[in-house]
């Protein structure tokens, strides 16, 4: 509402041109003015079928509605009902908002024309011709801002009706190719809305502790898909903590990237599980699983938050069992102790085997020196009874299955 009321001495003006502007032919004229320009400023909209006569409605209801307004003591704006439908016709098409912007702001500068042309042609009269010219543009400037608000406001609100219907369509769609319901190709890319699927799919599983934190996921999801070079992400909202992604490649994607970039990329209360790229269908329904498995051996604000498949695939296909664990046991026997000197000789045996067996990349890893290294693979072999030239692959496994599953 403006603050600025009638003065008395414009009031008989305003009257008579309220009411000589109210005329069918006056407001015909108005309408052409300003539909016109938005018109000849954006040729594409009659390209869109229907719309140039939603706009023209809309400039109608707008006009009359102020005139009906504008020489009423007080200024009481309300959105025509033909905005709100412009605004949502607008939102439903998935037109940009800055369209529905521009017919505003062109509509502003006819606006702002148009009072200077009635200014400039007034005859003598007994008031002041800038009190008239400040009193029109405040009452068509408040105007114009509050229509511009709440259209606004109705295209979005609109819009998230239309991406919420998407997504909740894309999510049925990917829970039937998951369940094998939908096994053809074709069929699948077009419910995916065109996501190819005769490719190589990569997938990716994120989730986080807390569920009203899920909107950190999606910015993650676009800066994983960048850093391995994917372009135009599959993108699923499944509900709850998760979020689901997948990466379409011609070729198999170079993932070796990623670990360097995990310390980087870290959010808080956050894991993120990376499949194998497999190709077809079959490949988009195996490469989820993969990673919904390798989100089981991750581990939140550690640098075990994110995990590829291709490093922790046998510790994801044995899984964590009582008969798993009792097979670790045995393997592990005095290195399976939780006292804080054992879990250093485990760590330190654990870096020279992922190392290839170099005591100096282990000291790098484990960031301390070699002879330290040394020392405790020492005491790895006085507990084993055996030299660590001889580890066995069943211990390595043994190794890995208590770094992944049973983390102090």
């Amino acid at each position: 509402m403006s603050s600025e009321s009638v003065p008395s001495d414009l009031a008989p003006w305003l009257l008579a041109y309220v009411a000589e502007q109210a005329q069918p032919g006056q407001v015909d004229a108005w309408v052409d003015r300003v539909a016109s320009a938005i018109l000849r400023e954006m040729p594409e909209v009659t390209l869109v079928e229907g719309l140039p006569d939603i706009l023209r409605v809309t400039v109608r209801e707008h006009w009359v509605a102020f005139l009906g307004d504008f020489a009423q003591p007080e200024q009481h704006f309300h959105l025509p009902e033909a905005a709100r439908r412009l605004s949502v016709d607008i939102a439903d098409r998935q037109l940009p908002l800055e369209s529905l912007i521009r017919f505003y702001r062109i509509a502003q500068q006819e606006v702002w024309a148009y009072v200077s042309e009635v200014i400039k042609e007034l005859p003598p009269a007994d008031f002041d011709r800038a009190d008239l010219l400040m009193y029109f543009w405040n009452r068509a400037g408040v105007w114009l801002d509050q229509s511009i608000t709440e259209s606004i406001a109705a295209y979005q609100a609109a819009r998230s009706r239309v991406l919420a219907g998407a997504a909740a369509q894309r999510f049925e769609s990917v829970r039937s190719i998951l369940a094998g319901e939908l096994s053809d190709a074709r069929e699948a890319s077009a419910a995916l809305g065109g996501y190819p699927i005769s490719v190589h799919h990569t997938a990716v599983v994120l989730s986080v502790g807390d569920a009203e934190q899920a909107g950190a996921l999606e910015p993650l999801a676009a800066d994983l898909a960048r850093r391995i070079g994917a372009a135009n992400p599959l993108i699923v909202k499944p509900g709850g903590r998760q979020l689901w992604m997948w990466l379409g490649t011609r070729d198999q994607p170079d993932l070796s990237g990623l670990a360097a970039a995990a310390a980087d990329l870290r959010h808080d209360s956050v894991v993120v599980g990376v499949g194998s790229a497999t190709p077809n269908i079959a490949g988009f329904v195996a490469s989820h699983r993969e990673a919904q498995g390798t989100l089981r051996v991750t581990a939140p604000d550690t640098d075990d938050w994110l995990a590829t498949y291709a490093d922790v695939e046998l510790p994801v296909l044995l899984g964590c069992s009582p008969e798993v664990d009792r097979f670790m046991t045995r393997r592990l026997g005095p290195l399976a102790g939780e006292e804080e000197g054992v879990q250093r000789i485990r760590e330190t045996l654990t870096a020279y085997l992922d190392s290839g067996g170099s005591a100096e990349e282990a000291a790098r890893t484990l960031v301390v020196h070699r002879n330290t290294i040394r020392y405790r693979l020492g005491q790895a072999e006085e507990m084993l009874g055996q030299p660590i030239t001889r580890i066995s692959p069943q211990l390595a496994v043994a190794l890995r299955h208590h770094q992944l599953f049973h983390r102090g």
